[in-house]
């Protein structure tokens, strides 16, 4: 069975599964992880809710999880990772996402220590039967209907509408009655127009996967236990054991659960890690190599660039000469897909 070797302690992660010692197993149970939806309450006498916050750890309070209303998410501060669907996708500050309802999403900030507020945003969740159903209805929101449509897989916007709807959000949270309201079309009005935007998940991904409870408690376990072992040697068939699985079925299950291999996963996560360490650290590129659990450099290397279009050390350089935001534009294209499983 092929495993994945490295190095370096487990990363603490929120709800920690397993920690498992390089000298020695130390293993506790699981958390329970029984998937559960999210019930949004409209803020007071508003049919909407917007939030303006900060914190340090995104996902502490909201891992895997979906709902019935629209959301409208934009990173002020902070970086990481996001998972919408069967994308998994870096973020910075600037990020814009709509996510229909009841697709799965998460976003996780790279934590920058207790009691440091390392992520700030203002999300907005509305349900368009709340609404009335106006978009559908006159002929002037048809463009707005449209999108929301085309949110159902999610969507990612840039270029500069992204700040002239940031700028209609901070105003949004102030404000209070039709004054709100109206402010909110109008950011529906420029996203509707907005032609720099992709779709996130797959076409096909509502359609393909299949986020039965059961299904949803077993990748959520899978997800987490390979995020807080991306250092250390990472065992299908362990984790098919932890499972109750035997190694083939749960390469069947995963395979068709996630559209993606258990291999391709544990290079996308280990990949992804790579990227935060070479825009921060110093460190060669082997030891951050050894640190996201390669032990062959000439591996590292293959794995980074199938994924990344560019190997390690241009990635390095194009921080150092672009910056962030240069690096997600210019490396974090492309990023091969991988589906994920609802939890709130």
């Amino acid at each position: 069975m092929k495993t994945y070797n490295g190095r370096g302690a487990a990363e603490a992660i929120a709800g920690t599964a397993w920690v498992r010692k390089r000298t020695a197993t130390r293993e506790r149970a699981p958390q329970a992880l029984d998937a559960r939806f999210e019930s949004v309450q409209t803020d007071s006498e508003s049919s909407f809710r917007c939030l303006h916050f900060s914190c340090e750890d995104l996902s502490a309070d909201h891992t895997w999880h979906y709902h019935r209303e629209f959301e409208l998410t934009w990173l002020i501060r902070g970086q990481g990772t996001r998972f919408v669907g069967d994308s998994i996708e870096h973020f910075g500050a600037g990020d814009l996402v709509l996510v229909g309802p009841n697709l799965p999403h998460c976003w996780q900030n790279d934590v920058q220590g207790v009691g440091r507020h390392s992520a700030e945003l203002i999300v907005v969740q509305f349900c368009e039967s709340d609404l009335g159903g106006l978009f559908d209805r006159i002929p002037e929101t048809r463009a707005i209907a449209r999108l929301l449509a085309d949110a159902a897989n999610g969507l990612h916007f840039h270029g500069p509408t992204v700040a002239e709807v940031g700028q209609l959000l901070h105003a949004m949270v102030a404000q209070r009655g039709l004054d709100r309201l109206l402010r909110l079309l109008n950011v529906f009005h420029l996203l509707s127009k907005c032609q720099d935007r992709k779709q996130l998940a797959a076409s096909d991904y509502r359609l393909n996967n299949d986020i039965t409870p059961v299904n949803r408690h077993r990748i959520e376990i899978v997800h987490r236990y390979v995020l807080e072992n991306l250092e250390l040697e990472i065992s299908q068939a362990e984790i098919a054991e932890r499972l109750g699985m035997r190694a083939a079925s749960f390469s069947r299950f995963f395979r068709a659960a996630t559209g993606q291999t258990f291999v391709d996963f544990v290079n996308i996560l280990r990949v992804h890690k790579a990227c935060r360490l070479l825009g921060v650290r110093t460190a060669s590129i082997t030891d951050i190599a050894m640190d996201c659990g390669y032990r062959n450099i000439s591996n590292f290397n293959r794995r980074f660039r199938a994924i990344k279009r560019m190997s390690p050390s241009e990635y390095r350089q194009h921080a150092l000469q672009l910056g962030e935001g240069a690096v997600k534009d210019a490396a974090l294209t492309s990023i091969p897909r991988i589906a994920v499983a609802p939890h709130g």
